[in-house]
């Protein structure tokens, strides 16, 4: 998805026109320029515009909080709804699902992790048909790249005029503006972030002030540094200039304001304003950042948010100039994130749907939080990224917190607590990439440890999480062994929250070991009692799993209402570990209700989910879907394969709806070719049984004349010669499944 700019498009047809003429002959365009250029709108326009050339469409990738070269693939990932890989895999991972596919893909702010350059190359090698455009003040030094410097803006008084009169109703370029607006223009070198900060100076000087503040601001804030590109010179200036507008309380409110990424919330802002003293009331600072275009409202019509463009938030933070005011900056900006989360639950608990949504908003000020933290006080740093791991769990981001958990873990004791719990979290994560190689050492580790400090809580996690692990990698024994021992803990420490989450894996272990009534019991209890202690994750998953479990106990009522209200809530907490076991229990319904093709579809979107987001269903599972699916596969036959590729190609919320409707299917509507009518493909279903004209318009009761048409236009439409390649398409096409029975 491209994002929506709140201004016009104003100008730049000609830069447009040139780069859409070098995207066509090359896979790599790199837009560069000083910052304020112009670069992101102008590849927001092009993407736009060009966006229906490619049959993928164009995905659009913000980088400018992300200070990781190893967090751009991550991006990338997220953008295109794939959000996460195994450990080094991810490269894979994404050129598999972008092979052969028509993108356009745009990497906005790389010039902080021009690092990630050697990805971006090996991205486009690994792909065929991908074509990105990236956005940076310096170029990526690729051989595939064609670099368009992005020039400065020849409408810039037509771009002066827009924004006064957006700032200012009524405000018009009369001759004489027309002149000093040039004049304008021509002082900051066209550049449209400089143009805008200017032009929002008319609600409180005529143009003619603004030149001449602009004069005196550029005579004195010019830069000295000769590496500094001489546009660059000049937008910090009008920065500057803006900057020394603002009285001091907005002064030191903008400073505030650059420790901040990904956005700015006005509760948590007023929280690290109290903590530093910046601010006793924001209402009248903020409002003056706004007026003065150094902050941008970013929410759409909630709680109030404020984001800060790149280059603004780097002039804000020299204003940081002092070390020690920096420190303490940053340490109230990641103490309040850490406050965010301090509560959270571990898994296999997470928090709700709020509270998932809230952490996703502000992940990248959760990083830098982490980022700070684990440079100066690590042992919270690992607090912290262990009260994200149900958030990183759920949100998909399994990768990078393993990182982070591995490389925290290596600057805290271990006889840390926390460093414990940092074992099993890591090992949540491994397990829901199906890592068992990763997470077993972790969690053999962990149960020692726990047992040995007699710490009977974390040592009925590690068991819990040790058996998870066994139970998706096919080790029913082990499986079975490590969650019993952790629910006879669990119901001896009278810790409901603990209980609900061991109820719901020993319901499944049972499940696997064949005691289908104790896995529905200890289901039941889990929903329950997640309810009444408020975990939204865990009953979501046990109730879905409860509907797998009562369909394979041959309750096929009671499996419809469990997996109908349990797969909303699912999808409603972007769980994406449980997704594919929900199309899976949809699946094995659509089975069970004589819908053949919706349940090998349905087959066919969890396995391409799955993929695509790199988790990995119980082995269990995917033995009572290959179970379930069988009677349906001998059915079809050979179309069954091709069924299934055409659920891998159904959007996801196709496919819920399609495994949510109890309507029956209708039998002659199996195959791919729409030309032919009922009768059509009844007949070519007999023909392909053996019969004869004669044979047919006996059954039929048709004269053998109508046959013949019928057989003859059949052969027509799908353009075959012989009775025997009509024969070869019917059996293909599974017509066969619905006429079988009613031939003797």
């Amino acid at each position: 998805m491209l994002p929506q700019p709140p201004t016009s498009f104003v100008g730049r047809e000609r830069e447009l026109a040139e780069a859409q003429s070098l995207l066509a002959g090359s896979r790599l365009l790199t837009l560069t320029g000083p910052g304020g250029a112009g670069k992101t709108r102008l590849a927001i326009e092009l993407a736009r515009r060009s966006a229906a050339d490619f049959s993928g469409g164009a995905r659009f990738v913000r980088l400018a909080a992300v200070r990781d070269p190893a967090l751009v693939p991550v991006e990338v990932a997220g953008a295109l709804g794939l959000q996460d890989s195994r450990g080094t895999a991810l490269l894979d991972h994404l050129s598999a699902n972008l092979s052969g596919r028509e993108l356009l893909l745009v990497l906005d702010n790389m010039e902080q992790v021009l690092e990630a350059g050697g990805f971006v190359a090996d991205l486009l090698a690994a792909t065929d048909a991908v074509r990105i455009v990236v956005t940076s003040r310096a170029p990526l030094h690729l051989a595939w790249e064609q670099e368009l410097p992005v020039p400065p803006l020849s409408e810039a008084v037509q771009l002066f005029a827009t924004r006064a009169s957006a700032s200012v109703p009524g405000f018009s370029l009369t001759a004489g503006h027309a002149a000093t607006v040039g004049k304008i223009a021509e002082r900051v070198d066209g550049l449209p972030l400089a143009i805008e900060l200017a032009a929002a100076r008319v609600r409180v000087l005529p143009p003619e002030a603004i030149l001449e503040r602009l004069d005196d601001s550029l005579a004195f804030l010019v830069s000295d540094s000769r590496d500094v590109p001489d546009r660059q010179r000049t937008l910090r200036a009008t920065i500057a200039w803006s900057h020394e507008l603002l009285s001091e309380p907005a002064r030191r409110l903008f400073s505030v304001c650059s420790v901040f990424r990904g956005g700015i919330d006005l509760t948590t802002l007023e929280e690290v304003c109290s903590a530093t003293g910046a601010a006793h009331s924001l209402l009248d600072p903020v409002t003056e950042l706004v007026d003065h275009s150094l902050l941008r409202r970013a929410d759409r019509g909630e709680a109030p948010r404020f984001a800060m463009l790149e280059t603004v938030r780097e002039f804000a933070a020299e204003m940081l100039a002092d070390s020690q005011e920096q420190l303490v900056t940053r340490g109230a900006h990641a103490q309040v994130f850490w406050r965010l989360v301090e509560h959270l639950p571990r898994p296999p608990a997470a928090p709700n749907r709020a509270g998932l949504d809230l952490l996703e908003l502000e992940h990248d000020n959760l990083r830098a939080a982490l980022d700070h933290l684990s440079a100066t006080d690590p042992g919270t740093a690992l607090r912290m990224a262990n009260r994200l791991s149900g958030f990183w769990s759920i949100r998909g981001y399994f990768s990078e917190g393993r990182r982070r958990l591995a490389a925290l873990r290596d600057l805290v004791p271990d006889h840390d607590r926390e460093w414990l719990d940092a074992l099993t979290c890591e090992a949540w994560l491994a397990t829901d990439q199906g890592d068992r190689t990763a997470a077993l050492p972790l969690l053999e580790h962990a149960v020692e440890r726990a047992r040995a400090a007699g710490d009977q809580a974390r040592e009925a996690e590690a068991l819990l999480c040790r058996g998870r692990v066994r139970g998706i990698t096919g080790d029913p024994t082990g499986f079975g062994d490590d969650i019993e021992q952790s629910l006879a803990l669990r119901e001896a420490s009278g810790d409901p929250a603990g209980l609900a989450g061991a109820l719901w894996l020993a319901g499944a272990a049972a499940h696997y070991q064949g005691d289908g009534l104790l896995a529905m019991q200890r289901l039941e209890r889990s929903v329950a009692l997640s309810a009444e202690v408020g975990l939204s994750v865990i009953r979501a998953r046990a109730l879905q799993l409860l509907g797998v479990v009562r369909l394979d106990n041959d309750d096929t009522s009671g499996a419809e209402v469990a997996l109908t209200e349990a797969l909303p809530e699912i999808l409603d907490l972007g769980d994406r570990f449980a997704v594919p076991i929900g199309l899976s229990g949809l699946a094995g319904l659509a089975a069970r209700h004589g819908r053949p093709r919706s349940a090998l579809r349905l087959s066919g979107a969890a396995a391409a989910y799955e993929q695509a987001n790199q988790t990995h269903r119980p082995q269990f599972m995917r033995s009572v879907l290959d179970r379930w699916l069988a009677p349906v596969v001998a059915q079809i036959g050979p179309a069954a394969e091709r069924l299934q590729d055409e659920g891998r190609g159904m959007p996801l919320d196709e496919a819920i709806a399609a495994g949510l409707d109890p309507r029956p299917e209708d039998p002659w509507h199996v195959g791919t070719s729409p030309a032919l009518t009922v009768r059509e493909r009844e007949i070519a279903a007999l023909v392909a049984l053996g019969l004869s004209n004669g044979e047919i318009a006996a059954k039929l009761v048709l004269s053998v004349r109508t046959v013949e048409t019928h057989v003859s236009r059949v052969l027509a439409k799908l353009g075959l010669r012989t009775r025997g390649q009509l024969t070869a398409w019917a059996h293909q096409e599974g017509l066969m499944a619905d006429v079988r029975g009613d031939v003797t």
